[in-house]
């Protein structure tokens, strides 16, 4: 597989955007990120004491939290892109021990081999260049150090996705880049796989209101290299077209998750 031309077939992505995004998000992101606290949680309970820590789009700072009590870590590094949600993250919760820092993650500033365990959850799929986060995480972790990632993978918001394509041949939903892709990369660049788990998370919302807001409200509304209005007539076609795949539960919103454990 050429890893090049499977990076590149994605629309680029504005870091810009999407920190916006996150930030206007950031005061409603835990109540509406249900998504969110599933996966997070699902990946916290994997992770070992570590004195040392990285959380890699740590958004609020809730996982953080739950990290350095999790891993009884004697620090962790918050690193976000949004400036709002580490604003945000600072005036709530307990600091101590806790570093925030607004940085990218494609560009990590810390020294080499200073971290035990990087733990990042639905973050690195908002990154467009994945070997440049791979290759800083091989080196700020320290030999036999390990990382935990969820992200997103193809599939994710395929409802939203069927729906919209019966109304327009515009995206309207991102592109996420595949889970052997991803590993692929990972093992280029000396990161042991020690395993990867690709399932699916779907939560119901009772109508399209409801489904709008649980995106929204993860800063999952940017969409790639697109810009348009969406007008009324065409809202009203894709809620008759998602309306077809309600089931007893309501409206259904998938996630396909990609869990990976790391050692460097």
């Amino acid at each position: 597989m050429n890893l090049s031309k499977s990076q590149s077939s994605r629309p680029p992505i504005d870091k810009l955007k999407v920190a916006k995004s996150f930030g206007d998000a950031a005061a409603h992101y835990d109540q509406l990120a249900e998504a969110q606290k599933r996966i997070a949680g699902r990946l916290l309970n994997l992770c070992p004491k570590a004195e040392h820590i990285l959380d890699i789009g740590c958004g609020t700072g809730y996982w953080t939290r739950q990290l350095r009590d999790h891993c009884q870590a004697e620090q962790v590094i918050g690193l976000d892109l949004a400036q709002g949600m580490l604003d945000y993250a600072q005036k709530v919760g307990d600091n101590a021990t806790i570093q925030w820092l607004c940085a990218d993650a494609e560009q990590l500033p810390l020294p080499e081999q200073s971290l035990n365990l990087i733990f990042s959850s639905l973050a690195i799929q908002w990154c467009e260049n994945t070997p440049a986060l791979f290759a800083g995480i091989h080196r700020s972790l320290k030999k036999g150090g390990q990382a935990f990632i969820a992200t997103l993978v193809p599939g994710t918001l395929s409802e939203l996705a069927h729906s919209w394509a019966q109304v327009d041949q515009a995206q309207h939903v991102n592109q996420f880049i595949p889970s052997e892709v991803l590993i692929e990369q990972l093992q280029a660049q000396d990161l042991t796989v020690l395993n990867a788990e690709q399932y699916t998370e779907t939560l119901y919302y009772p109508d399209l209101k409801a489904v709008f807001a649980s995106i929204k409200g993860i800063g999952a509304h940017h969409v790639q290299g697109e810009n348009h209005l969406t007008g009324r007539q065409a809202l009203l076609k894709l809620k008759a077209a998602y309306e077809q795949q309600r089931t007893d539960q309501g409206l259904p919103v998938s996630y396909q998750v990609l869990i990976l454990h790391l050692q460097r």
